[in-house]
């Protein structure tokens, strides 16, 4: 399934919704996978700094290397699921 900017926003929304101390985006970039954790705190931010910085298939706008590849939300255990 190819990853869009609808389901980046799904993903915040889901989190929000469950209260869920996480958001975990999979970033794939230069050949390298990461996963960035995300708190609750920050949640609005790195929303529109992902919606601002990444194009409707979430390739990064000033480099088409990078991309999320993965989204998830709850808790440490979920990591798993990206990467």
């Amino acid at each position: 399934m190819i990853l869009t900017k609808q389901h980046l926003q799904n993903n915040f929304a889901k989190a929000r919704e469950t209260n869920s101390p996480y958001v975990f985006v999979g970033i794939k970039a230069e050949g390298v996978s990461e996963v960035i954790v995300i708190p609750k705190k920050s949640f609005d931010a790195k929303e529109q700094f992902y919606m601002n910085a990444y194009s409707e298939d979430l390739t990064h706008v000033m480099n088409n290397n990078v991309m999320i590849t993965g989204l998830s939300y709850g808790d440490a255990d979920q990591i798993p699921n990206i990467i």
